[in-house]
């Protein structure tokens, strides 16, 4: 038996949840009271070519032509004709953000997600019954337990992520990783990596051609995105990701239109301090920008309520998982409610800016030295870090020799000269002795499994790449989760794949040149931001007021950590002595030490948020 589900349906779906269905003769529905649909039979199994798919297609009108398809096939008939036509190669052809399920014959299905963008495929196969869904708590409502897996978790807090494996939450139930397909056949499971994120073709265009191109290709995502929503919105930082994603929208829009924009800031009570090399507060620099822009209209909401937990239970609900890398990302539900109040219906980020346009060209003094391009690396290396006190020498080795050697040797050098920050567990995860042991006893295993060591420093574009890659595979449920909790799309105009794969293929030198990093950003961005936004080399924190928002609530933390403690489980992963520590010891101001800031900023929050999705998982109400 199949059980097969996608989040909306007909009356119940808005642009906020893209979904199409193949309704054809004989196939059962069944509805349910989750919010989901899903086909159940038994007769079901022995149909073939049919196909569940859930997102979108943006070259849709393209596919059609070469398929010689009716211009109002929709994209679930055109996935199948393209299965039929294509093959596996079906997915090298479409662009899109999207998954799919479809019958391959009795007791077979194919799952699929798209590359670098797509919506959670949750599955749990055993040999007499599957379940298939975009949405956790539809495999659970199918009667597969939810037993988390605490290893899982506690991977998690060590910020080992798990990325790109088919490796879920809970026991017993598996996810698509992006740019995979698994063939599921009874209770077997087989997995093709199809998409390799480094097989991209080089670039080989002057100077003014690739910025050319790249605004074009940016452009060209814009108009995708605009044709999705009616009323759309932008998510805009005082970065330069957000801004020029801004700037594509509106030169896309027509003459007359407005594009309301979303900015979080701190709360009054921050101290205004911030680490050196970072800035706290967005919301004077989107001003700037806004006023040479009479098309945005800056929007600021208040950010009192926007704690780390902030409705957290809520988004939990809808994605029965924590959030993304369970950080902290209570600020978002705030932009979203203001936006979807105004009445909009689509909120457009460039979250993978730092993967596109903005890329640093991190691989370049690696590179650089391997070329012998010294007076490259010089000017790299030279370039003033607020914040940096290192000597040329020492950077030249950290940054270019260090990456060459074996990992066991880069690792020995930096516990040398760091000491235990530089393990490969940060020191600011809130982890047990005994959860750390455990972690390098897993990870070691895995190690020899796949014959390299994850915590190498990159030192090729290849190796770059590939983290991105990893990186870009989490926070699907999430944004699944934000776009059912508050009604209201969420889609990146940065991760569009023809333009990510054109960036991936340029040339170290369009992205550092002269010792400026970010240089093809910088570039798009003249012009239509103030030039010191355009040179700010400071990086936004969209949680510079953490010290002022849990300072606040200690006591109630403090009687929450005690709680913790209780958990057989969790007490054996968290270290509850440390937080209690760590809240007791509460600094005057913000500080600004790695070592006083991040155990509290980011420690303290992921760990409370991993214990309220425990809370949520196992139906408790202690934290």
């Amino acid at each position: 038996m199949f059980l097969i589900s996608s989040p909306e349906r007909n009356e119940e779906r808005t642009s906020a949840a893209p979904a199409w269905w193949r309704e054809t003769d004989g196939t059962p529905f069944r509805w349910s009271s989750h919010g989901f649909a899903c086909w159940a039979s038994d007769s079901f199994g022995k149909r073939t070519g049919l196909t569940l798919f859930f997102g979108r297609i943006d070259n849709l009108q393209e596919c059609r032509e070469l398929l010689a398809l009716p211009p109002d096939t929709g994209p679930a008939d055109t996935y199948d004709a393209a299965l039929e036509r294509w093959g596996d190669d079906t997915e090298q052809r479409l662009v899109g953000h999207y998954c799919a399920a479809t019958i391959l014959g009795e007791g077979r299905l194919r799952l699929v997600r798209s590359p670098w963008t797509a919506p959670p495929l949750h599955f749990a196969a055993q040999r007499d019954r599957t379940a298939v869904s975009p949405i956790l708590n539809a495999i659970f409502a199918t009667g597969f337990a939810r037993e988390i897996d605490y290893a899982h978790l506690a991977d998690q807090l060590a910020f080992d992520h798990h990325d790109l494996e088919p490796r879920g939450w809970f026991r017993g139930i598996g996810r698509v990783p992006l740019g995979s397909r698994i063939r599921l056949d009874g209770g077997h499971v087989s997995v093709d990596r199809y998409y390799d994120p480094v097989a991209v073709p080089s670039v080989a265009l002057d100077d003014e051609a690739c910025v050319a191109r790249a605004r074009e290709l940016l452009d060209e995502s814009a108009r995708h995105a605009l044709d999705q929503y009616e009323r759309p919105a932008v998510m805009l930082s005082g970065g330069l990701d957000s801004p020029i994603v801004a700037d594509a929208l509106m030169r896309a829009m027509p003459s007359d239109a407005i594009l309301p924009s979303y900015t979080h800031g701190p709360v009054a009570e921050w101290d205004g301090v911030s680490p050196p090399g970072t800035f706290g507060d967005d919301r004077p620099i989107v001003r700037a920008f806004a006023r040479q822009h009479p098309k945005l209209q800056p929007r600021f909401p208040d950010p009192a309520a926007a704690e780390h937990d902030y409705r957290l239970r809520d988004l939990i609900d809808h994605t029965a998982s924590p959030t993304a890398n369970v950080a902290n990302i209570g600020f978002y539900h705030a932009l979203l409610e203001a936006a979807a109040s105004d009445g909009c219906d689509g909120m457009l980020t460039g979250m993978l800016g730092n993967f596109t346009i903005s890329l640093d060209g991190r691989w370049a003094a690696p590179e650089y030295l391997r070329a012998g391009k010294w007076r490259a690396l010089f000017a790299l290396l030279s370039r003033e870090i607020e914040g940096d006190g290192r000597s040329a020498l020492r950077r030249l080795l950290a940054e270019a020799v260090l990456p060459h050697l074996p990992s066991a040797m880069q690792a020995r050098i930096r516990n040398l000269v760091h000491g235990s920050g530089s393990e490969a567990i940060p020191a600011y995860a809130l982890l047990t002795r005994a959860a750390r042991n455990d972690w390098h006893r897993r990870r070691q295993r895995a190690a020899r499994a796949e014959g390299g060591d994850p915590t190498a420093i990159e030192r090729s574009r290849a190796q770059a790449i590939r983290g991105m890659w990893a990186s870009a595979d989490s926070g699907e449920d999430l944004d699944l989760g934000l776009e059912r909790m508050h009604r209201i799309g969420f889609r990146d105009v940065t991760a569009y794949r023809p333009l990510i794969e054109f960036c991936h293929g340029l040339p170290t030198d369009q992205f550092v040149r002269h010792g400026q990093t970010r240089y093809l950003a910088r570039r798009l961005a003249k012009g239509i931001m103030p030039e010191s936004q355009r040179r700010e080399t400071r990086m936004g924190r969209h949680s510079a007021d953490w010290h002022a928002r849990l300072g606040a609530r200690r006591e109630e933390l403090l009687e929450t950590t005690g709680r913790i403690a209780a958990h057989p489980q969790l007490a054996r992963i968290v270290d509850t002595q440390r937080m209690d520590h760590l809240l007791r010891q509460w600094p005057d101001a913000t500080p600004v030490e790695a070592s006083d800031e991040l155990p509290r900023a980011i420690g303290l929050t992921r760990a409370l948020t991993a214990a309220i999705f425990v809370s949520h998982a196992e139906r408790r109400n202690d934290f």
